[in-house]
């Protein structure tokens, strides 16, 4: 046993990350351990503790061998803020822990807020805005729910100096028809209304605008509303607070909304090559399908995938989209054949060794000229190109319909024969809705299931009547059992195809798509294309959707006509057996309309 070829990337922004290479994918697990362990707490001696932590989360000892696993997205190691440390002089020290004063915090943001308007240096200024941005990283959880609840009363609007400013509102009247006669009023009624604008923005405008400028400053600003998004996710607040709170959010989502426009997103393809620090966030983004290991995450930036990403200028290193695609011959039914597929990956023990050997060369050669040979022409326009979304939401900005475009474009410039994209996409609000319509036909109020249907369920159950059946759908549902059952998965599949099809087709919110992810296709101009059984078996997927999935098409020349349709008018596109299925389930409640 011998370690050889280890080669680790350190980065100042994240703790313990690494990549890993061996001949024999063996290693002496205790020396490897305590010597990265000792490496970073060398050069990030005031965080030993946050080290130790980070280490033990990120080694996995295998019964025979070593393997190095990525944490879980709730076990994401902290990452330092960008922003440049205080001077030594600072107060604020780590201690137990208490990893800071709330009320230090609170002092510095004063000090920083009373420079606005002033005669006060930009460099003042930002020194003061500088400490505050420190004072806030070393706070914990609750203080920073203090600290945030603190900023958005104080530093809000003056409503008292606004109601006094409306009442001196300079009346214009028309004195004649010439212009010039009228100029004094205009001029006077032009100033006042300078004068609301600014008294109307709230002195934390000025502070984020502030922070803003600061080397990571808006890294900072999006944890900021990260932050604030989770408190008031947590219902814990007064009513008072949290409409404050909602005020500050809307206000940092204006002000990320102006500094995240589509032109300044750079695309970037991401490849086995990228850098460590790029793979693991783009591993730890994937809810969907989580990424079990290194190895898992080679093989989908591998042979047959492209992987992109889009990050802004002021925050290189953090991916704000990442979409996972995969080539292949036919549109994809399955999440099993895009994630577990050994067709359209070319990946063996070997390839973990530093660069690339024969075979894996010529495998690449012959990934490129089966795209440009005349010989399979024919298949290439059915090639497909399943797009995974996962799109960070915290910024609050909409991107879908551009970096669609976007990446479709850098396709075809890759592959110009590529001519089918689409979709393969869950459906994670349909078990919920189901349930809440089996409670209802479960008092009778509508009608779920044909007496056929019902008939074979109350056989398989060993149910009485249509109540008691109700009630056992809703139990097996809730646990998932109804899957692991010989004969049930085949009852339930057409009942459970035909509601799906009412749900994402017909069930809408304010005129849209009730499903969130068909909302975002629909938006872009896609068409629900087809309905799939059995795509996704994870455990994710049966709790969110019975494991159906669907597929989004895109027809790029329709997709501007579609997207125009679906936001005017709400109106669908979708295959004819979709509205086919939507229509029975219509048809077949009792009161004519699921809910």
């Amino acid at each position: 046993m011998y370690i050889r070829n280890i080669f680790h990337n350190i980065r100042s922004s994240s703790f313990g990350t690494f990549r890993y290479y061996s001949i024999n994918n063996q290693f002496r697990v205790k020396n490897v351990f305590s010597y990265l362990e000792t490496r970073l707490k060398s050069r990030f001696p005031c965080h030993q503790t946050k080290i130790s932590c980070c280490m033990s989360h990120r080694l996995h000892l295998g019964p025979a061998s070593f393997s190095l696993a990525l944490p879980p997205v709730a076990e994401r190691p902290l990452t330092p803020s960008p922003l440049p440390s205080p001077t030594k002089s600072s107060s604020s020290t780590f201690s137990g822990d208490v990893l800071g004063s709330l009320q230090k915090a609170k002092d510095d943001l004063q000090k920083a807020v009373s420079k606005r308007g002033t005669k006060a240096s930009s460099i003042s200024i930002d020194k003061d805005v500088k400490e505050v941005c420190y004072q806030y990283k070393l706070l914990g959880v609750s203080e920073k729910e203090e600290f945030l609840l603190h900023v958005s009363k104080s530093l809000a609007t003056n409503h008292e100096a606004v109601t006094e400013l409306i009442k001196q509102m300079p009346q214009l009247e028309i004195k004649s028809d010439s212009i010039q006669d009228n100029n004094n009023d205009v001029e006077a009624l032009m100033r006042w209304e300078d004068k609301l604008r600014q008294i109307l923005q709230p002195p934390y405008y000025w502070l984020a605008t502030q922070i803003s400028r600061l080397n990571g400053g808006v890294k900072f600003l999006v944890d900021i509303r990260e932050d604030i998004l989770n408190l008031l996710g947590t219902q814990n607040i007064e009513r008072e607070s949290q409409t404050e709170l909602k005020t500050f959010d809307a206000n940092l989502r204006d002000l990320l909304s102006l500094w995240f426009t589509v032109g300044l997103l750079e695309l970037q393809r991401i490849t086995w090559e990228s850098p460590c620090e790029l793979l693991q966030k783009i591993s730890e983004y994937e809810a969907v399908h989580p990424v079990r290991n290194w190895t898992d995450l080679k093989k989908r930036v591998g042979n047959y995938r492209r992987c992109f990403i889009f990050t802004h200028a002021c925050m290189p290193n953090e991916p704000l989209v990442v979409l996972h695609t995969f080539l292949t011959t036919e549109i994809s039914k399955s999440m099993s054949k895009i994630v577990q597929s050994q067709r359209y990956m070319s990946f063996d023990e070997s390839s973990m060794k530093i660069g690339e050997d024969s075979s894996t060369i010529t495998t690449a050669y012959i990934l490129f000229h089966y795209f440009n040979s005349e010989r399979f022409k024919s298949k290439l326009n059915i090639i497909i190109i399943i797009i995974i979304i996962i799109i960070i939401i915290i910024i609050g900005i909409e991107l879908g319909n551009y970096l669609i475009k976007r990446v479709v474009k850098e396709l075809q410039a890759d592959i110009p024969h590529l001519s089918q994209f689409s979709s393969l996409s869950p459906i994670p609000g349909f078990v919920k809705w189901l349930q809440s319509n089996l409670v209802r036909a479960q008092r009778g109020d509508l009608v779920l299931f044909t007496s056929s249907e019902l008939k074979d369920l109350k056989a398989e159950m060993g149910t009485s009547d249509d109540t008691e059946t109700y009630l056992e759908l809703r139990s097996l549902f809730k646990t998932n059992g109804w899957s692991r059952e010989d004969n049930l998965p085949d009852i339930l599949e057409k009942p459970l195809m035909r509601l799906c099809a009412f749900y994402l087709f017909s069930e809408k919110r304010r005129g849209y798509a009730l499903d969130p992810v068909a909302n975002f296709h629909l938006k872009n101009g896609a068409v629900m294309w087809r309905i799939n059984w059995n795509a996704d078996r994870s455990p994710r997927g049966m709790d969110n959707s019975c494991g159906i999935m669907v597929n989004y098409r895109y027809f790029l020349e329709d997709c501007e006509t579609n997207s125009k349709n679906y936001s005017e008018n709400g109106s669908i596109i979708a295959s004819e057996n979709i509205v086919y299925n939507a229509k029975l389930a219509k048809n077949l409640t009792k009161d004519n309309n699921v809910h």
